[in-house]
């Protein structure tokens, strides 16, 4: 008898490779934003760590920034 093959959350065959998310041709990544008014996820530059910023100079959240 064969034992019967249960669905795993934990299961590695059936995970995604991770996504790369690029804003004006550079590569972002989630950073989490704390102020003194509000947190939120924004976005930041891999490679330099400097916030990804809007038109009017203010730190744009992750969730518009990764569908620029």
């Amino acid at each position: 008898m064969t034992k019967a093959k249960t669905a795993s959350k934990n299961n590695p065959t059936s995970r995604e490779q991770a996504k790369e998310f690029f804003f004006q041709g550079q590569k972002i990544k989630p950073v989490k934003l704390i102020t003194p008014k509000f947190s939120f996820l924004a976005a930041e530059f891999d490679g330099s760590g400097d916030l990804v910023m809007d038109a009017d100079g203010q730190p744009l959240p992750w969730a518009r920034a990764k569908v620029s």
